[in-house]
C-alpha cells in the first residue's frame, strides 16, 4: 500500500478490534437492564475464554501503536508550517518579516532576543523598533559603532550584530525584511587588525622622529667637529708664533703656518685626520720644546678624539703648565680603549673649569657614548674612557 493507505488501514483495523471488547461490555450492561430471562445468554457473553480476550486487547494495542508510529514518521519527513517555524527559530541570525505599517508576520526567537538586549522589549512594532535604532536609543551595555553608514550593535552579552534591512514581494504585497547578523568574529578581528595599524603607525612614526633625531644629532657632530677643529688650528698657530718670539722658530714658518691656517679657514673644510695630523703635532711640540711620549698603539676607532685630546693638552703644557713634556699612555682591553694624559709641569692651582676646547671635547665624548675625567690633584690628569 502507499504511505497513506497503510495509515488507514491500520486505524481501521485497530477501530474494530477495540470495538470487540466494548460491544461485548455493551451487550452485557443490557442484557442485564433486561431482565433475568436474558441472564443465561449474558453468562455465556462474559464467559469467553480469557486467552480470546486477550488476544482481541493485544490486537487493538498493537494496531494504535502502528497507527501513532506511522503518524511521527509521516510527520518527520514532511514539511509543515510547524517545522519551517522551529527552523527559523534555530537560526544564529535574527529574522523579522513585517508589513509597510510595522506589523510583524514573522519573527523568529533569535530576533526576539536581540530586540530584548537592544530596546528592553520585543518584536510587536517594527516600524516603532526602526525609529528607536535610528535614534539610538539603545538598553545599557548596548554599544554602537558606526562606519561610514555600516552601523555595528554590541549587545550585552558581547556579541556584534550587522542590520540588514530589505524589501521582497510576497502574493502581491512588499514586506520589510530585517536580518541580524551575527559578526562577532569578523568584528573582533577587524579591531586587532586595527590595533596592530595602529601600532605599526606609531612605530613608523617613531622611526621617522628618530631619523630626524639622528639628523640634529649629524649636524651637532660636523658642526662640534669644526669647532674643535678650528680651535686646534688656531692654538697650533699660536704654537708657532711663541716659538718665534722664543727664537726657536722662523719668521718664514710662521707666515707658512699662519697662510696654510688662512686657507684652510676660507676653504670652509677641515682636512681628514691622518698620519698627517700627528706629525704635525709633534712638529709643533718640538718647536716649543715639548716632547710628546706616546706608550701604547692608536686605535682603529676614535682616533681622531685622541688626537685632538693630544692636541688641547699639548697647549694647556705650554699655556698653563709651563711643562716640557706630554705623556700619552693607551690601554686597550676588552674592546674599550683608556687614555691618560698628563705632563711634567705645574699642578693646577684648584679644579679645572671645562672651557673651550675641554668642553668641545666632552661633547665629543660622550657623544661617542665614552666618559671623560680631570683630575687636578695630585698633578693634572685627562682620562678618557672610549668604546
Amino acid at each position: 500500500y502507499p504511505k497513506g493507505g497503510r495509515l488507514f488501514f491500520f486505524s481501521i483495523l485497530g477501530a474494530l478490534a477495540s470495538l470487540i471488547p466494548s460491544a461485548s461490555l455493551a451487550m452485557c450492561l443490557d442484557m442485564l437492564s433486561v431482565g433475568k430471562q436474558n441472564a443465561p445468554h449474558v453468562v455465556s457473553v462474559l464467559e469467553l475464554p480469557f486467552a480470546v480476550l486477550c488476544l482481541c486487547g493485544g490486537f487493538s494495542l498493537a494496531a494504535v501503536a502502528a497507527v501513532s508510529v506511522l503518524t511521527r514518521r509521516s510527520a518527520g519527513r514532511e514539511l509543515s508550517a510547524g517545522s519551517l517555524c522551529e527552523g527559523l527559530d534555530q537560526m544564529p541570525v535574527g529574522i523579522c518579516c513585517s508589513m509597510q505599517d510595522g506589523f510583524p508576520r514573522l519573527v523568529n526567537d533569535t530576533m526576539q532576543r536581540i530586540s530584548n538586549d537592544a530596546f528592553g522589549v520585543g518584536v510587536f512594532d517594527a516600524a516603532l523598533l526602526e525609529r528607536r535604532f535610528a535614534e539610538r536609543s539603545f538598553e545599557p551595555g548596548c554599544e554602537v559603532d558606526d562606519r561610514d553608514g555600516i552601523v555595528f550593535l554590541r549587545l550585552p552579552d558581547g556579541s556584534v550584530r550587522h542590520f540588514v534591512r530589505g524589501n521582497i514581494a510576497v502574493g502581491g504585497r512588499e514586506i520589510i525584511e530585517t536580518i541580524a547578523y551575527d559578526v562577532t568574529d569578523s568584528y573582533n578581528d577587524m579591531l586587532e587588525e586595527e590595533k596592530r595599524n595602529e601600532h605599526l603607525a606609531q612605530v613608523n612614526r617613531t622611526i621617522r622622529e628618530y631619523d630626524r633625531g639622528m639628523d640634529r644629532i649629524v649636524r651637532e657632530k660636523e658642526v662640534l667637529a669644526a669647532k674643535i677643529w678650528l680651535h686646534g688650528e688656531l692654538g697650533q698657530c699660536l704654537l708657532s708664533i711663541e716659538g718665534y718670539l722664543n727664537g726657536d722658530n722662523s719668521r718664514e714658518a710662521v707666515t707658512n703656518e699662519l697662510s696654510r691656517t688662512v686657507s684652510l679657514l676660507r676653504s670652509n673644510t677641515a682636512p681628514e685626520h691622518s698620519e698627517d695630523r700627528m706629525s704635525a703635532l709633534f712638529e709643533a711640540a718640538d718647536v716649543v720644546g715639548v716632547k710628546i711620549n706616546i706608550d701604547g698603539e692608536f686605535p682603529t676607532r676614535n682616533r681622531d678624539i685622541i688626537e685632538i685630546a693630544i692636541h688641547e693638552c699639548l697647549t694647556n703644557t705650554i699655556k698653563h703648565a709651563g711643562g716640557h713634556t706630554l705623556d700619552v699612555k693607551i690601554l686597550q682591553t676588552d674592546g674599550a680603549v683608556t687614555v691618560e694624559l698628563t705632563n711634567d709641569g705645574e699642578p693646577p692651582r684648584g679644579p679645572i673649569e671645562e672651557t673651550g676646547g675641554l668642553k668641545d671635547l666632552r661633547a665629543m665624548v660622550e657623544r661617542r657614548g665614552g666618559e671623560m675625567l680631570v683630575e687636578h690633584k695630585p698633578r693634572f690628569l685627562l682620562k678618557l674612557r672610549l668604546c
